[in-house]
Formats: structure tokens, sequence, C-alpha cells
């Protein structure tokens, strides 16, 4: 089973001008990760303006992440039926070459309201069946057939985990508790997400693996050097890393809303050219906050 050994980098799709997908700005970051010692990244219907895109540009944006990275790659597929995910499925089947299917995993979002454990378990088990590449589910809060939301829990992940070719979650809980007490310790790898060495340190005793960058979907060295310290126990040096780099960041970007700032850093670097309707934009005032923040954390590199 593949073991996720390193934070975890989200790519955000890129626009041009008229709102086309425009993948060489994609391309660039990926290098960029690369060199930055990055070592997995992800396609995920969480990261911004995924959600806005056909299922043909999901396509063209996963292959582009599949021949661009070297590394681990997860791949994110839209939330589709179980006759169109096998679609997809087939495609990356036939496309991957088979040195690399070792390096690639699925992330699958459940496409329906939920009744019971047994109809996601009959949905994955299907899929892992006929899928070359281990298999994530998206962990997101489902709404109940009968009203009201769902959250995954600790026994249907344990049913899960005991499907051939599943391995994890990316997990999603509405708030650290449910998380906390949900995460089947040893039997997956789990994806922490919400962009925080905060909450990956608060849920790894519980069983995270690792966790979806903040920080370092700008400065991947600081995602680095945090998970390297926090695996040696140098609660110090994680501390200082939290208390310099991220909070001040998330006291920034989350008075604007994450993803919004995220894209708007992103163009401000060069790694995303425009975006696309009805996206929101930011006011100067938050723009300049923004580049602001994140000049302050370029000086702290040198």
């Amino acid at each position: 089973m593949i073991k996720f050994n390193s934070p975890v980098y989200p790519i955000s799709p890129s626009f041009d001008e008229n709102e086309k997908l425009e993948l060489v700005s994609t391309i660039k970051y990926l290098n960029y990760i690369l060199k930055q010692d990055g070592k997995i990244v992800m396609t995920t219907a969480g990261t911004s303006q995924y959600n806005l895109l056909s299922v043909d540009e999901v396509r063209s944006l996963n292959l582009c992440v599949v021949n661009n990275f070297k590394e681990q790659k997860i791949l994110g597929l839209p939330a589709l039926s179980l006759k169109h995910i096998k679609e997809e499925i087939e495609f990356l089947n036939t496309i991957c070459k088979v040195e690399d299917k070792n390096k690639i995993s699925l992330l699958i979002l459940f496409p329906e309201r939920y009744y019971d454990d047994e109809q996601i378990v009959e949905y994955f088990s299907e899929i892992c069946k006929l899928s070359d590449f281990n298999v994530l589910v998206h962990g997101n809060v489902l709404r109940k057939g009968m009203g009201g939301t769902y959250e995954y829990s600790k026994p249907l992940l344990e049913k899960l985990s005991n499907i051939d070719g599943f391995i994890g979650m990316k997990e999603e809980a509405g708030n650290m508790m449910h998380s906390t007490n949900n995460i089947p310790k040893g039997k997956l790898e789990v994806i922490v997400a919400g962009g925080s060495m905060r909450r990956f340190w608060s849920l790894e005793p519980h069983g995270a693996t690792t966790y979806l960058v903040g920080v370092g979907s700008f400065y991947p060295k600081w995602e680095e050097l945090f998970y390297s310290n926090y695996l040696k126990n140098n609660i110090t040096k994680c501390t200082e890393i939290i208390k310099n780099i991220e909070t001040p960041l998330f006291e920034v970007f989350m008075s604007s809303g994450w993803h919004l700032s995220m894209r708007t850093s992103l163009k401000y670097l060069g790694f995303i050219k425009n975006d696309r309707k009805p996206f929101k934009q930011p006011t100067k005032e938050v723009e300049t906050n923004i580049k602001n923040i994140l000049n302050t954390i370029k000086s702290y590199e040198k």
C-alpha cells in the first residue's frame, strides 16, 4: 500500500484571458514544487475553481500532473455516477504508463445522498475492482436521504479499509472532535484538510498521516521543515514555524477567505493567470494585504 510521508500540495487550475483552461502555468508550478522538494501533489474538488471545470478539463488537468510531476500524484475526479466514474478510471488506466501507476492514487467523491454504509461500501468496492490505482475517499459532509447531514464514521471507514485497493481518505470533518473520534488509526492513509500545520499536529496522534498544505502552496520550504521536525519531535521548531509563519498568514488570508487569498497569491507569484467566473475578485486593499504578508514570509527565507 502507498504510504504518504510528506505534505500534500493542492493544484489550482489556471485560465487564460478568455477563461479557457491553460496548463503552461500549471507545469511551471509543478516544477516549482519539485525544485522545493515537494513529493506529493493533489488535484481535488476541494481546491478553488476545480468545480468550475468540465469533465474533459479535469482529464486535461490530471494528465498534465501525471506527465509533469515525477513524484506521488493524487488525482481528484468529479462527483459522478458509478457508470461515469468507471469511464474516467478506464481512461486513466489506458493512458497512464504501467511504471507510473504505483505513484498515482485516485481521490473519489461519493456523488449521492447517504442512506447507509452498505451503499458507500458497494460504490467504492466497484471502483476498486476496476481501478489499476489505489483509491481514497474525499471525506466531505454528505446530505442524508431522510434529511440532515452525515460525516464519515469510524465504522464506515473501517469497512472501506477492508476493500482491496482502498487506502485512505482526505479528512474533511466539520469539527475537530469528529475527526479525533472517527479516524481509524493505523488502518488508512489520512490526509488532513484545512491547510493547517496546527490541525495536522492535533490529528496525527489520532491517526492522521499527512496534510494538505497552506503556507506551502506559496513557500514549500516551511511545510517540509515543519513536517520533518514534527517527525523528529522537535516541538520547539514546529512551534516557531506555526507562530512566525503560519499564524500571521492565516490571519490575513482568513479575513478575506482562504480560496480567494490563495488564488490571489498564486497569481502574484506567477503560477496562475486568471480566474473563471463567478469567482470573487479581491479589492485593492485585500490584494495589498496579501502581497504584504507573502513578502514578509519570503523575507524569512533568506
